[in-house]
């Protein structure tokens, strides 16, 4: 992807992006609402065309080359297109007539795919009685009829329970490693990206602001804390001196100190001094930098799973 900029009158959603994702590679996406995440996959997907710029998906053009793109990546966007009134079976026959399979590839690829969505027992109900892990369960299977190169996935688990989110990492991490799928993913939850992600890029204001493997990026931010509470009030004071030996002190929660390590020693050194010098502890917790700390240094603002819809 080069430079692609994409405008809504004075309003510019995408401000020159670049990237480029490996075949076989999950990347995921992040950015605040409106940040452009939702806009950068509509033009990577053919539904939104750039105001300038290009950018090659599975080898062909964006701009020039639509049909070639579409042919060679799925889709599941934010809004599952699913008719209520069809059940998955007859939503499947219908997309995989629609990629020219024949009937009995139609029977069977639609049959594997329920399998591996967990559908098979629901297969004949009608979409309107699904839930919204079901539905959710379902356009993933679409976007797989004609065994796509790349996987667009828009926040596809945004709004669904842990039981059903699990299960579509399990799947996602599967196309990844079994099939070699490439998957791009936009996400509002962090730890989603953390699981699955091979790489994450950082959007925010329409530009990349942070790129590279979810471990570099967490070991760019800081190093590990160290939170220390008293089992002894009065110690407190006791109880500082000993961390600080191992750190700088940072905030901690109430009646606990913390520090973030200097590399002069691990949880383990500072359980030995702690006992060395007498003092018990209540409680002894190692925080290691999260995307979320991440998140929050390049863009100055936490990332939120249940904000309403970005641009």
């Amino acid at each position: 992807m080069w430079d692609i900029v994409r405008t809504f009158k004075d309003v510019k959603a995408v401000q020159g992006i670049n990237l480029r994702v490996e075949p076989g590679e999950i990347y995921g996406f992040l950015g605040p609402n409106g940040a452009g995440k939702s806009t950068t996959i509509h033009m990577l997907t053919t539904l939104l065309p750039p105001t300038s710029g290009t950018a090659f998906v599975a080898g062909h053009d964006i701009v020039k080359e639509g049909p070639q793109v579409r042919a060679a990546i799925g889709a599941a966007l934010q809004e599952a297109a699913l008719d209520p009134y069809l059940t998955a079976r007859e939503h499947l026959r219908l997309q995989s007539g629609l990629h020219g399979l024949r009937k009995a590839e139609r029977e069977q690829r639609s049959g594997e795919l329920l399998t591996r969505v967990g559908l098979t027992g629901a297969a004949d109900r009608k979409v309107q009685t699904y839930s919204g892990g079901m539905k959710r369960r379902l356009d993933l299977a679409l976007a797989l009829v004609h065994k796509p190169r790349i996987l667009f996935l828009d926040e596809p688990t945004t709004g669904l329970d842990p039981q059903s989110r699990s299960a579509l990492w399990t799947e996602v991490g599967r196309l990844a490693k079994e099939e070699g799928v490439t998957v791009f993913l936009t996400t509002q939850y962090l730890e989603e990206a953390d699981v699955l992600a091979d790489r994450v890029g950082i959007i925010d204001h329409g530009r990349i602001v942070a790129e590279g493997t979810p471990k570099a990026l967490k070991a760019e931010i800081g190093r590990p804390t160290v939170e220390a509470t008293p089992g002894d009030a009065s110690q407190v004071g006791s109880v500082a001196a000993v961390l600080e030996h191992f750190g700088e002190p940072m905030p901690a929660s109430p009646g606990a100190i913390a520090v973030m390590l200097n590399g002069k020693g691990d949880l383990t050194d500072v359980l030995r001094a702690l006992d060395h010098a007498g003092l018990r502890v209540d409680d002894l917790r190692l925080h290691a930098p999260s995307l979320d700390d991440v998140f929050l240094a390049k863009t100055g603002r936490k990332l939120e799973g249940d904000d309403p819809e970005d641009a």
